[in-house]
């Protein structure tokens, strides 16, 4: 009789978290992400992101862990212009004391949306590590995703939907 009573308990409480992450992912935004590469026989990689915010507070995560890579090393020393906005207005952010793949960019009253732009600038050599390895030649580029992005704090990686555009260079 107990192990009844343990098994639908058991199953219950299997439903309601299953429901529980179902609504939870319904409300996790969907970042568009539009990459610029018309730089790129000059290794520069320009990516501009819509992430929905609320006011408040903000936490955005820099990839860190690489497919393929076998520890956190993901190429942050190739980021650069952060600069985050909304309705035009540039806002105030800070990196993480303690982790340097964290940002915090405080979202004014009245805004649902931040934008985020950054730039890649791809090493020039082979002797970077793999996640960090050239990308482009003046013929030639690999878009690492991975590298033209910020995530939103609070979303399990598979919640979140990115939909992304490519600009070529010309030619």
């Amino acid at each position: 009789m107990n192990s009844r009573f343990g098994v639908r308990n058991f199953c219950c409480l299997a439903i309601i978290l299953l429901t529980a992450y179902s609504v939870f992912a319904a409300n996790a935004p969907t970042v568009t992400l539009s990459v610029d590469a018309s730089d790129a026989p000059r290794k520069i990689f320009h990516a501009q992101l819509r992430i929905t915010a609320k006011p408040g507070t903000l936490t955005l995560y820099y990839p860190k862990w690489i497919p393929g890579e076998h520890g956190p090393t993901g190429p942050i020393m190739d980021l650069t212009g952060l600069k985050f906005t909304a309705s035009g207005k540039t806002l105030q952010w800070r990196r993480d004391l303690l982790d340097g793949y964290t940002f915090h960019v405080e979202v004014p009253a009245g805004e649902n949306e931040v934008i985020a732009d950054l730039d890649d600038a791809s090493p020039a050599g082979y002797e970077a590590k793999y996640s960090a390895g050239m990308a482009a030649t003046e013929k030639l580029y690999v878009v690492n995703w991975n590298t033209l992005l910020l995530y939103p704090a609070g979303y399990a990686s598979d919640q979140l939907t990115y939909s992304a555009s490519l600009r070529l260079p010309a030619g």
